[in-house]
C-alpha cells in the first residue's frame, strides 16, 4: 500500500509538471509541434551531447586533482602556497562561471596561444569545480575523528602514511555522493562554454534552432538531453547515500 501511494504521488506530480509546461509552451504559439526538421540534425546534436559528457567527465577528473592540491596548499605552512589557494578559491566563489569562461578563452587562452576550445573549456571547468571539490575534501577529512589521528601518531605513522592508510580510504568513500552531485552540476555548467563557441550540446542545439526557427521544439530537446544525463546521476547519488549511510 505504501509503495502504491508513492507511485501514485510520483505519477500525479509528473502529470502536473507536464501539463504546466505544455500550457506554458503552447499558450502564445498558434502552431503544431514540428520535430521533423531535427531529424536531419540528429547526428550533429548527438555528437554535441557526447562532447558535453566527455568535457564534464574529464573536467571532473581534473577537478579531483586540483581540489586535492588546493586543499593541501591551504593546509601548508608555506604562506605563498596557502594564499595562492585562498585567492583562487575566493575568485572562483565570487565570480560567475560565464565570466570566468569568457576571460579564460579570450584572454588567458589567447595569451598562452591555446586554440583548442574544448581544451580551454575543460581546464576552465576543472579549475572552477576544483575549488568546490577542495571544500568537499576539507569536510571529509575534518570529519575523521581526532582519535584516529592520535592513534596513527602513537603507532609511529608519518603524516604521509596517515593520509595514505587511514585518511584517504575513508575520504574516498565519504566524498562519493557529493562528487556524483558535483558531476551533475558540471554537466549543467558546461552549457556556459557555448559562449566560447565550444561544440558541446547546448551550442549545437542552439545552432539548429537558429537554422530551423523552431525554438520551442529545440529547447524541449535540449532539456530532455540534459535530463538523460543528470537524472541517472541523481539516482546514483540517492543510491550511494543509502549504501554509505551518507545521511546518518
Amino acid at each position: 500500500m505504501k509503495n502504491m501511494r508513492k507511485t501514485f504521488g510520483f505519477v500525479a506530480a509528473l502529470v502536473i509538471y507536464c501539463v504546466f509546461f505544455y500550457y506554458v509552451m503552447t499558450k502564445d504559439i498558434g502552431r503544431a509541434w514540428n520535430f521533423e526538421p531535427f531529424g536531419a540534425y540528429s547526428f550533429f546534436i548527438f555528437r554535441g551531447w557526447l562532447t558535453t559528457i566527455y568535457i564534464s567527465f574529464i573536467a571532473l577528473l581534473l577537478a579531483l586533482f586540483i581540489g586535492l592540491i588546493l586543499y593541501l596548499m591551504e593546509q601548508t605552512n608555506f604562506s605563498i602556497l596557502h594564499y595562492l589557494a585562498v585567492i583562487h578559491k575566493n575568485i572562483i566563489f565570487g565570480t560567475p562561471l560565464l565570466v570566468i569562461a569568457i576571460v579564460a578563452y579570450y584572454y588567458i587562452g589567447n595569451a598562452f596561444e591555446i586554440r583548442s576550445k574544448i581544451l580551454v573549456g575543460t581546464i576552465t571547468l576543472g579549475l572552477y569545480i576544483g575549488a568546490y571539490v577542495s571544500d568537499i575534501y576539507k569536510g571529509a577529512i575534518e570529519s575523521i575523528h581526532i582519535n584516529q589521528w592520535q592513534t596513527a601518531k602513537m603507532f609511529g605513522f608519518t603524516r604521509f602514511k596517515t593520509y595514505r592508510y587511514i585518511v584517504f580510504p575513508q575520504v574516498i568513500i565519504s566524498i562519493l555522493p557529493p562528487l556524483a552531485g558535483q558531476f551533475a552540476l558540471t554537466i549543467k555548467g558546461s552549457a556556459l562554454l557555448s559562449f566560447m563557441g565550444t561544440s558541446e550540446y547546448y551550442n549545437r542545439v542552439n545552432n539548429v534552432i537558429a537554422n530551423t526557427y523552431l525554438n520551442r521544439e529545440g529547447f524541449l530537446i535540449m532539456t530532455l538531453g540534459y535530463l538523460l544525463i543528470t537524472i541517472p546521476l541523481i539516482k546514483l547519488v540517492r543510491y550511494l547515500e543509502v549504501r554509505l549511510n551518507y545521511k546518518n
